[in-house]
C-alpha cells in the first residue's frame, strides 16, 4: 500500500510502464503440457470477474514456478516495466497484472471500482486461469505494498491454489504502521533542525489512523527524509519516460494518473480499517516476508509484528539492507536471491505431489 503522495509527475511516474500492445483476446483453457520448455512472451486482456483486464507473462522456461506479482499502489500498474522485472524471468514465469482500476484495465474499463474483496476475487480467477493455462498445479503469489493486503486476501480464501506467499513492503497493522510513520518523521525533523516540520507534527500530537485528510497532510512532507534507493528509483521511472515518448504520451499518462486516484479513492475505507495482524494470521500455505530495512512506507517494525503472529506451515523473514520500500526493483538480485533459495523449491515439490 503505497500510502504514498508525491507531485504530480512523480506520481504518474510510479506506474509508467513500457509499450504493451493493447489487443484483447478471451481466456484460453488450452492446458501446456509439462515438457514443453520454450520461453513464453505474452501481453492480452484476459477475462476476470466479467470485465477483461490485462494480463503479461514472461519467462525463459515454460517449466519454471509461475510467480504472480500484485502491484501496490493503490492503481499502481507494472505490467510494462519489463526491464525491471526481467531478472526474474530466469527463474520464474513472471505475471504482471493491472488490476481493476489501474492502468490498462482501467483505461478499457473507467467505471468499475476497484473494491478490495472484488479484486481478491478477479486474482483468483487469475490464479485459476494460469494453472490451467501454463499447466500448473499451484503458483506463487507475491504481493507488494497494498498489493500485499490483496494477495493475504486471495491465499485466505483460496490456500489450494498457491504453493506460497510473498510479502514485501508487507502490510500489518495501518493504526500502527501510522504511527510508526510518524515517529518516524518526527525524529528525522528533530534530527534536521527543521523546525517547521518540527512544529506542524508536534501540533498534531498523536495522528488519528481514521482520519484521512490528517494523515496525508503529514505524510506528504516525507520527500526529504526518503531512503535513498527509493528515490533513485522515482529518477529511474523519470528516465524510462524520457527515453520513450511515443508510449508516454500525455493522454497515456492521464489514464494512468487517473486510474491511481481512482483506486485510492475507492480503496481508502479499507486502508483505514487494515488490521492483518488480527485478521488474517493463519496460513495453510507458506509465508514468507522480503522487506527492505530502510522501508519507511510499510514500516519493517510493523511488518514484524505482523510476521510474529502468523501461523503457518512455514515462514521466513528476509531483510534487505539498504533497501527500502521498492526492494523488489532496487535490489532485485538480492530479492532473487531469496526466492530462489527459500520460495522456488517449494512451487518446484509442488508440482511433484
Amino acid at each position: 500500500m503505497l500510502f504514498l503522495r508525491v507531485n504530480k509527475s512523480v506520481g504518474l511516474l510510479l506506474i509508467v510502464a513500457t509499450l504493451g500492445m493493447s489487443h484483447c483476446v478471451v481466456a484460453a483453457t488450452l492446458r501446456v503440457p509439462y515438457k514443453v520448455v520454450p520461453p513464453i512472451q505474452e501481453e492480452r486482456f484476459v477475462m476476470l470477474g466479467g470485465i477483461e483486464q490485462w494480463v503479461t507473462i514472461r519467462g525463459a522456461n515454460r517449466a519454471n514456478p509461475v510467480l504472480l506479482v500484485v502491484h501496490g499502489g493503490p492503481g499502481d500498474a507494472q505490467s510494462s516495466l519489463r526491464s525491471a522485472y526481467a531478472v526474474y524471468e530466469k527463474d520464474f514465469t513472471i505475471v504482471q497484472w493491472d488490476q481493476r482500476g489501474a492502468g490498462k484495465t482501467y483505461g478499457k474499463n473507467p467505471t468499475s471500482p476497484p473494491e478490495p474483496e472484488r479484486v481478491e476475487l478477479d486474482g483468483i480467477d487469475l490464479a485459476q486461469y494460469l494453472g490451467n493455462y501454463l499447466a500448473k498445479k499451484k503458483i506463487l503469489v507475491l504481493g507488494h505494498s497494498w498489493g500485499s493486503y490483496l494477495a493475504v486476501g486471495m491465499v485466505q480464501r483460496r490456500p489450494e491454489l498457491f504453493a506460497a506467499y510473498i510479502g514485501t513492503g508487507q502490510v500489518g497493522s495501518w493504526r500502527a504502521n501510522v504511527q510508526a510513520q510518524f515517529d518516524f518523521l518526527l525524529a528525522k525533523a528533530r534530527a534536521a533542525n527543521d523546525r517547521k516540520r518540527v512544529d506542524q507534527l508536534e501540533a498534531i500530537g498523536k495522528p488519528d489512523p481514521r482520519n484521512a485528510e490528517q494523515y496525508f497532510s503529514w505524510w506528504s512532507m516525507r520527500n526529504p527524509y526518503m531512503p535513498p534507493d527509493d528515490s533513485r528509483w522515482f529518477q529511474e521511472l523519470r528516465k524510462i519516460a524520457r527515453s520513450n515518448p511515443d508510449v508516454f504520451t500525455e493522454s497515456f499518462m492521464k489514464t494512468l494518473g487517473d486510474g491511481m486516484g481512482y483506486s485510492g479513492r475507492t480503496t481508502v475505507g479499507s486502508m483505514l480499517t487494515t488490521e492483518l495482524p488480527t485478521t488474517a494470521n493463519k496460513f495453510e500455505v507458506p509465508f514468507f516476508v522480503i522487506q527492505g530495512k530502510e522501508d519507511m512506507v510499510t514500516p519493517v517494525s510493523v511488518a514484524v509484528q505482523y510476521f510474529n503472529v502468523v501461523k503457518a506451515p512455514r515462514k521466513k523473514l528476509v531483510l534487505i539492507d539498504g533497501a527500502g520500500h521498492f526492494a523488489l526493483v532496487t535490489h532485485s538480485e538480492e530479492f532473487l536471491a531469496a526466492l530462489v533459495k527459500h520460495v522456488r523449491p517449494l512451487a518446484l515439490k509442488s508440482e511433484r505431489h
